[in-house]
């Protein structure tokens, strides 16, 4: 009979990884990420992960529910007038937090609740919503209204700020990471 261990402490080591990238909350998450690994790996693509129809629906009340998204009420209510742009019925809002540095809240624009984006820490006050503290404004942030697949290019770690690209997947309440492509000199990090 073969062991299958070595499989399984990979797919084990990939889900815990995931679930400590996944936001404020760690949340286990069913697939594998991929670290990029060259040009022969495909990488997620907004086609991959389409969304609920588009909500049409009137503008809701946003919940306020902790201090933190209190701290930001003004952005989260303006966003929540607006229609959605993420992932059928979201809508990610963002703002600037100093150089390069952003924050932002995922708003449901049926329910009215608020989230951390992915990257964001479990920090009170203001940096609960950080996600990117070296953005990159020539690619930022991608998605589309239309797909669950949400594409970050921003260094997010204190030390080295270095651009990664990160691909995450919406399921509804949280972020799972599918991929992500370090930054270096040579690859500049494109995305699909």
């Amino acid at each position: 009979m073969r062991k299958q261990r070595p499989i399984f402490a990979f797919f084990a080591a990939a889900i815990l990884f995931s679930m400590v990238r996944a936001g404020s909350a760690p949340v286990a998450c069913a697939r594998p990420m991929l670290i990029y690994a060259g040009d022969d790996a495909r990488l997620p693509r907004f086609d991959d992960y389409p969304a609920p129809e588009i909500w049409k629906g009137p503008a809701v009340k946003v919940k306020l529910r902790s201090s933190e998204e209190r701290l930001f009420r003004t952005n989260l209510k303006n966003a929540a007038k607006k229609p959605p742009d993420f992932a059928g019925h979201y809508r990610f809002a963002t703002w600037g937090c100093g150089t390069r540095c952003i924050g932002g809240a995922i708003v449901d624009l049926q329910s009215g609740n608020v989230f951390a984006p992915p990257l964001a820490g479990s920090r009170a006050g203001e940096e609960h919503w950080i996600f990117c503290t070296d953005f990159d404004y020539d690619r930022g942030a991608e998605y589309r209204a239309n797909s669950r697949l949400l594409i970050l290019h921003c260094g997010h770690r204190h030390s080295d700020n270095e651009n990664d690209a990160h691909y995450f997947l919406w399921e509804g309440d949280h972020f799972c990471e599918l991929a992500q492509i370090p930054r270096t000199e040579s690859n500049g990090v494109k995305a699909p």
